[in-house]
């Protein structure tokens, strides 16, 4: 058990030393690029991550993946680009433009190597002298590209952003040979100025134009002004006219319509005054008719009751009303006189008072 475990751990050191000795890590932010002693420069870009290189047979070159600035600035006298790192600083440029004024230009070239042409850059030699060439030919293009600037360019900015854009596909063809490109607004020119004394003069030109600007100003502002004046006089004299105006249309409308009022007023009290004289006269008729309906109804009544008391069922009628309402009071009978039981005694009697008929 201990001789395998002896065994495993030998294994795995000569394999951590294989990998540390026989192998290379390419970050992601490189590009690799491998040489064989037979073979020469392999044909193709390394990507990120190990890649096996034997010792003494393999060696492997590792460029910057990411965008390289190569600056031109003030204050980097005597400075060159840097071969350790990618890009790199370079004095400012001084040139000439055409309208025979030196100037001193700081800018920018940013640029890349091109997407599978690494390797081109270490099987033509390029390896540790491509940043210098391409700083000497962006340096002699930019001076001649920049000379072609005018006073009036150098002060306008959207021009000076034209002239940069302008100069990204010419430059690009010069670096083509060495397999980097400049991107989309690559170039970018960050300062221009001029030389001292020129430089004053230009500032003193450059007030003067702002103070003429500033004059006109002031006389477009005075003439606005005055105009400004006249048209709100102009404006108040209309408002004035059409207030009056409408303020006459208002009264007119106002007196059109007091005596439509005052009309339909009249109309209205007619139209009353006549509405309720023939109600009334429709009322009185309505009612006179109903007392006539009234009494001719009243009297057919007492005419058809007097008929039906007249009948043998009416004095039928009559005679239980009367014996219902009949009341004799206190009677005191004289014994002695018998004469009152003749008269009431019988029903004969009673039916001769109460129905005024004979015997039946």
């Amino acid at each position: 058990m201990k001789k395998a475990i002896q065994i495993f751990s030998a294994v795995v050191l000569l394999s951590w030393v294989f990998l540390a000795f026989s192998t290379t890590y390419v970050e992601p932010d490189e590009i690799g690029v491998r040489r064989s002693v037979l073979g020469g420069v392999v044909p193709e870009d390394l990507t990120q991550g190990h890649n096996i290189e034997l010792p003494l047979f393999h060696t492997t070159y590792r460029l910057p993946r990411n965008l390289h600035y190569l600056e031109f600035a003030e204050g980097t006298e005597g400075a060159v680009p840097q071969g350790a790192v990618p890009g790199g600083r370079a004095p400012a440029l001084e040139l000439r433009t055409s309208g025979d004024n030196v100037i001193t230009v700081e800018a920018t070239v940013v640029y890349e190597i091109i997407d599978g042409e690494a390797h081109k850059i270490i099987e033509e030699g390029f390896g540790s002298s491509y940043r210098d060439k391409i700083y000497s030919v962006s340096r002699g293009f930019l001076l001649e590209h920049l000379g072609t600037l005018t006073n009036e360019d150098i002060q306008n900015p959207d021009q000076r952003e034209k002239i940069a854009a302008a100069a990204i596909e010419p430059l690009n063809v010069k670096l083509r040979q060495y397999h980097v490109s400049v991107p989309d607004y690559g170039v970018v020119i960050r300062r221009i100025r001029f030389q001292e004394a020129y430089e004053e003069r230009l500032q003193a030109k450059q007030l003067y134009a702002v103070q003429g600007q500033l004059d006109r100003a002031k006389q477009e502002e005075s003439a606005a002004k005055q105009e400004t004046d006249t048209l709100s006089k102009s404006i108040d004299k209309d408002v004035r006219i059409k207030t009056e105006e409408w303020q006459q249309r208002i009264e007119t409308a106002n007196a059109e319509t007091t005596v439509r009022i005052a009309g339909i007023d009249a109309e209205a009290l007619a139209y009353d005054k006549r509405t309720r004289a023939e109600a009334d006269a429709r009322c009185a008729e309505l009612r006179a008719e109903g007392d006539l309906a009234q009494t001719k109804a009243k009297a057919l009544g007492e005419r058809l009751k007097a008929e039906a008391l007249s009948t043998p069922a009416g004095r039928t009628y009559s005679a239980i009303v009367a014996a219902r309402n009949f009341k004799l009071g206190n009677v005191q009978l004289n014994s002695r006189d018998p004469s009152f039981l003749r008269a009431f005694a019988g029903m004969s009697a009673w039916r001769e008072m109460f129905l005024a008929t004979g015997r039946q």
